[in-house]
């Protein structure tokens, strides 16, 4: 056993890392000034009312909701909890025992209910709401019992209570409204990490496979034709090697945005693996993707890019292919992926197209 004069170790910060756990504590801290506020107010009511005793209840009020927003601030969150369960509980009890269960004081109780269910993670959250169910059974019958040990006129405790039920209307709808939109929040992020190369914010393989369907059944009905670009960074390993990984994530965040600046909007572009992207651009003939791919090209060979200690000069090399049709999609990446190859055989720095396209180019520019 532990001597009971043995210092203890000092409260511990609680640091939440999941995002529901972040805009939990941001929207206590949230409630924490509101109902410091509001508590200000409160103060004002009971001095008008002639309840001093309730005046002084919501002066302590402001100190102890200040105090679990500072308590938040400095991360013991479970502190600040507790100090703001504590005046919820306390207040709503003096105020009941004071003026009566009539005034609305009870209500507050009743807002702790969604906050037990969302913050609970480890099955409390029933035992939890039966021990508040049962507080406020008590609480009602004592009141009752008891009866208003500092009364009010009856049309100040109908006051009190009107303006309870505001109050709690009010801070019921703004706390749904934060709920809402972490939800959204969330659900946004979590479509991006499900759609989105994390390093480069192109889209990902699956995504691509999505959208790419997609365009490949419009241009079906219009019958208009479509070209992929296969693209990869010439000797990307020696900027690994040399710079570092850290450079060579530069490097393709820098290679995305290149691509997407120089794509139409209506192009599917997407980090394919490693060093390639991979293009989609309906409604594009051979002819015209070549033509952007060889404009590409020549920008960043033209121009060396702005990334890790001086500006690297690097080079593209494409590979081009049609697709005849959303069946033909795999097929048409890996025609792009044997011209991606052939380019780079020849010396990269350059746009090769697929072996049949690049046939049906000839023969289309002879006659």
């Amino acid at each position: 056993m532990t001597p009971s004069n043995a210092p203890r170790p000092p409260l511990e910060p609680q640091r939440g890392s999941s995002l529901a756990g972040k805009a939990y504590w941001a929207m206590v801290q949230r409630v924490a000034l509101t109902a410091a506020a509001i508590d200000a107010g409160y103060i004002l009511l009971f001095l008008w009312l002639g309840s001093m005793p309730l005046a002084a209840v919501n002066v302590l009020s402001i100190a102890m909701y200040l105090g679990a927003y500072r308590l938040i601030q400095k991360r013991y969150n479970t502190a600040a909890l507790a100090l703001i369960w504590l005046e919820v509980i306390g207040h709503s009890a003096l105020g009941s025992l004071l003026i009566g269960w009539e005034s609305g004081f009870h209500y507050y109780l009743l807002m702790f209910i969604p906050a037990i269910v969302i913050a609970n993670t480890r099955g409390y959250a029933a035992p939890m709401v039966l021990a508040l169910l049962a507080y406020y059974l008590g609480l009602h019958m004592l009141s009752d019992a008891v009866g208003p040990l500092d009364p009010l006129p009856a049309h100040s405790v109908k006051i009190v209570n009107w303006v309870h039920i505001c109050v709690v209307f009010a801070m019921s709808a703004a706390l749904s409204a934060f709920y809402r939109r972490t939800i959204l929040i969330a659900e946004a992020r979590l479509r991006k990490q499900a759609t989105r190369d994390p390093l480069t914010g192109l889209a990902n393989r699956s995504h691509f496979d999505a959208q790419a369907t997609e365009a490949l059944e419009r241009s079906r009905r219009s019958g208009a034709p479509v070209t992929l670009l296969l693209c990869d960074v010439d000797h990307f390993k020696r900027v690994n090697d040399q710079y570092g990984h850290a450079v060579g994530d530069q490097v393709l965040v820098a290679m995305g945005q290149v691509l997407a600046d120089n794509l139409r909007e209506g192009d599917v572009l997407a980090r394919w693996g490693g060093e390639e992207f991979l293009a989609l651009m309906p409604a594009s003939p051979l002819d015209a993707a070549s033509a952007t791919a060889e404009r590409i090209r020549a920008a960043v060979a033209r121009a060396p890019l702005p990334v890790g200690p001086e500006p690297l000069a690097l080079t593209l090399s494409f590979g081009v292919a049609l697709v005849h049709g959303p069946d033909d999609l795999q097929a048409a990446i890996a025609r792009a992926d044997q011209a991606l190859y052939a380019a780079k055989h020849a010396g990269r720095n350059r746009v090769q197209l697929a072996g049949e396209d690049a046939a049906s180019s000839t023969l289309a520019a002879q006659s």
